[in-house]
């Protein structure tokens, strides 16, 4: 057997799937051990869940893919995760599948389960380019979604700040893996940060977590992360 997230683009038979919030969250979509689904193929082995900008009745914000992939929504009478969702729709969020570090975080944009979130649209590969105690760095947006600050008196995130603009970091939302990582890069609470623009996507970093994409039995297309996608075994069928 092998786990869904190692399994080439094709035919799955399910054997195995761990954990029973999962189990019972893909059965719904008629994802069980006996089903056959389809791994559809991704366009590079590079591609990984957008981040996407959403929001709620209290604000608009960006979510980091890794985070759209934990928020379980009830979206036209079926759970599914959040980054399944189209642009433009609305869900109520079922569950928030993260830690209490990712908890957190989400309900700084009001996240919270039984609340409406709407996808407003997937964004592209970005890096924000930045200067931070005088030096450059590359942030992606995943990441950038996580540094938080004050302006005129209200919460923003540091993909809210175009060219020229400039946050002085109040928190940073995330782990201690998060925490570590922009302690490295010099970005820390207090911090200044100086945005000098947005590119494309020139390296996979934090914040960038890899996708697979499936098919149900009856069709319908699921988004899931790495993590959900290993506790899935099976074997290809022809």
């Amino acid at each position: 057997m092998l786990t869904l997230f190692d399994a080439k683009p094709g035919c799955f038979r399910i054997i195995h799937i761990e954990g029973n919030r999962l189990a019972r969250r893909l059965e719904d979509f008629g994802i069980l051990p006996g089903k056959v689904i389809t791994k559809i193929e991704l366009k590079s082995d590079k591609d990984t869940a957008p981040a996407i900008r959403v929001a709620t009745k209290e604000r608009e914000g960006v979510l980091g893919g890794g985070m759209s992939l934990k928020i379980w929504v009830d979206y036209q009478g079926s759970v599914t995760t959040l980054a399944s969702l189209p642009p433009k729709a609305t869900g109520v969020v079922k569950d928030l599948s993260g830690g209490k570090f990712m908890v957190d975080a989400v309900n700084l944009l009001g996240i919270r389960e039984g609340e409406e979130i709407r996808v407003l649209h997937r964004l592209p590969p970005m890096d924000y380019v930045v200067r931070v105690d005088g030096r450059q760095i590359r942030v992606g947006e995943g990441a950038a979604a996580k540094v938080w600050g004050t302006i005129e008196g209200r919460p923003v995130q540091l993909t809210a700040l175009g060219a020229g603009r400039s946050l002085v970091v109040e928190q940073i939302a995330g782990g201690m893996t998060s925490l570590e990582h922009f302690e490295k890069l010099g970005i820390r609470p207090d911090s200044k940060i100086v945005v000098e623009g947005v590119e494309p996507r020139q390296s996979l970093g934090i914040g960038r977590t890899h996708v697979v994409r499936i098919q149900s039995p009856d069709g319908m297309e699921l988004w899931l992360g790495e993590r959900e996608a290993t506790y899935i075994t099976g074997v290809m069928v022809t």
